[in-house]
């Protein structure tokens, strides 16, 4: 429709989830294929999970539930899945350093999924986690020295925290997997069309182009008219 065929697919219940059996995956694998699409990634909205949560019992939750969309993405032939890194309160956090532990000890039990299913890991980076930052995202995965965990660079969320987008990519662009495009300001955090807010697009795209960026940009606009928001943020992006 608007000359998109590589795709971000939500998980969601009654969209698609895990309770889909083999010959089902099976079954949509083969339509995607026969039609000329790909799936880059799934990706878990992560409002019902929490990697980095004070409760065991939900960070263990947390593991198995992207563990069965780690094993989804593979049956499907994506990718990979975005993860968002934890959600830490506003108010009454936890020790940063426990935060960071939980979220560490829960990504190194996804990446032994990820390595045994052939998939790659999209840490997002997120106003809501311990490592909203590039720099802190990038120094912490880093650490796992491997291919399959990288980071999904957010452009909005960036924007909303006031991180200057431009040095990010230039400083962290090697460990980029994947970049999430929409527009945002720096006082109200959103993910709209592209032109609507503050986002430095011109030199975002010079950036990841520098860079050689050899992954996929997704268009992640939420909106109520989204196919002509999309073809509006296509055309605007590719000229």
């Amino acid at each position: 429709m608007i000359g998109l065929d590589d795709f971000d697919v939500l998980l969601a219940p009654g969209h698609l989830w895990f309770e889909t059996s083999s010959a089902e995956r099976g079954a949509l694998r083969r339509q995607i294929e026969a039609d000329g699409l790909r799936i880059e990634s799934l990706n878990l909205p992560a409002l019902d999970h929490n990697l980095c949560s004070v409760v065991p019992e939900v960070r263990a939750r947390t593991v198995e539930v992207y563990a069965e969309a780690i094993r989804l993405a593979a049956d499907l032939g994506a990718k990979g899945v975005v993860v968002v890194p934890g959600r830490v309160s506003g108010l009454l956090a936890p020790p940063h350093k426990e935060s960071v532990a939980h979220l560490t000890d829960g990504a190194a039990a996804l990446l032994d999924v990820a390595r045994a299913s052939g998939c790659r890991l999209f840490f997002e980076t997120h106003p809501q986690t311990p490592l909203p930052t590039a720099d802190a995202l990038g120094a912490w995965v880093e650490q796992f020295a491997t291919p399959l965990a990288s980071i999904a660079y957010d452009v909005a969320n960036a924007e909303f925290i006031g991180e200057d987008q431009v040095a990010a990519i230039a400083r962290w662009g090697r460990l980029i997997g994947q970049y999430h495009l929409s527009d945002a300001t720096r006082t109200s955090w959103r993910h709209d069309a592209i032109g609507s807010g503050t986002v430095r697009f011109g030199q975002i795209l010079e950036a990841i182009g520098t860079g050689g960026f050899p992954g996929v940009a997704i268009l992640e606009i939420i909106s109520t008219d989204p196919i002509k928001d999309m073809r509006a943020g296509l055309g605007a992006l590719v000229g």
